[in-house]
């Protein structure tokens, strides 16, 4: 996501804040393109950094200092964007799709006891395609195919895509994908309203699901959403008081979340937030 630094600079005059920052905290240079984070237990998060870097996770503290790091040996790291859990596995998502035009998209599942104890790691392989893709990249107004937001719930990983239409319909499409390794042409399953001011403002870039309800986050906000006769519903929208490029959210409790922001030439280092949520 390196092209946002323009555009970021633009809207650094964000919408007044409605989420309480409690702490920040500098994360290592090995983070300065984190795109993923998940909390692995009461102690210990886990991250790592988006396309182009090596295959890698790291284990950290939550004041985001780095305990150790983990080599996946038989995955690629094309474009991991978001990554989720459930009570035995880690899953990393190599799902970002900028122009739309991508083919082999992939979910690395990795045992968590093995990353808890070793260096290195296998992963077995959840392959998907988009069924109502027809097209590589598809016409301008039809670029409904990159994602950056997953959470697993009700046995499925949760895809949450972003729209990069023109125009824009303001819709991130909800796909769910089995938990099994196998090879997978899934279709939407839903859609939720983010937003009509394009992807830069209004694209999903994390997704966590904590006690039924699923955290959106975007580069100025997240949005807390609930399950409500089958569609997600909005409970609440945080702002920010600045944009920048977060690409990562995971929720502690409903008093503590965390979110990371990559290293950008126009806000900064890459740092880890802890937010508290005004009431």
């Amino acid at each position: 996501m390196k092209t946002l630094a323009v555009i970021i600079g633009f809207l650094l005059l964000g919408a007044s804040a409605s989420a309480q920052l409690i702490k920040n905290y500098d994360l290592s240079k090995s983070l300065a393109e984190i795109s993923g984070l998940e909390l692995l237990n009461d102690t210990t998060l886990i991250a790592f950094n988006d396309g182009g870097g090596k295959s890698r996770l790291y284990l950290l503290t939550l004041k985001g200092e780095i305990i150790r790091k983990v080599d996946v040996l038989n995955a690629k790291n094309k474009d991991w964007e978001d990554i989720t859990i459930d009570d035995k596995f880690i899953y990393i998502g190599d799902i970002g799709n900028n122009e739309n035009k991508r083919l082999g998209l992939k979910i690395y599942k990795v045992a968590i006891k093995d990353v808890l104890k070793k260096s290195e790691v296998s992963a077995k392989t959840i392959k998907f395609n988009y069924g109502e893709q027809r097209s590589f990249p598809p016409v301008s107004d039809s670029m409904y195919f990159d994602a950056e937001g997953m959470a697993f719930y009700n046995d499925s990983i949760w895809l949450f895509t972003k729209d990069r239409s023109n125009p824009s319909k303001g819709n991130t499409r909800i796909y769910k994908i089995p938990t099994s390794p196998g090879d997978y042409t899934v279709y939407c399953s839903g859609y939720t309203f983010i937003g009509k001011n394009g992807w830069w403002r209004d694209g999903i870039t994390a997704v966590d699901q904590h006690n039924d309800r699923f955290y959106l986050l975007t580069y100025d906000r997240y949005i807390v959403k609930k399950l409500i006769n089958g569609k997600l519903v909005t409970v609440k929208t945080f702002k920010f008081n600045s944009m920048s490029q977060r690409e990562s959210i995971v929720v502690l409790n409903k008093d503590s979340i965390f979110v990371a922001d990559e290293k950008n030439p126009l806000v900064g280092e890459m740092k880890l937030y802890n937010i508290c949520p005004k009431k």
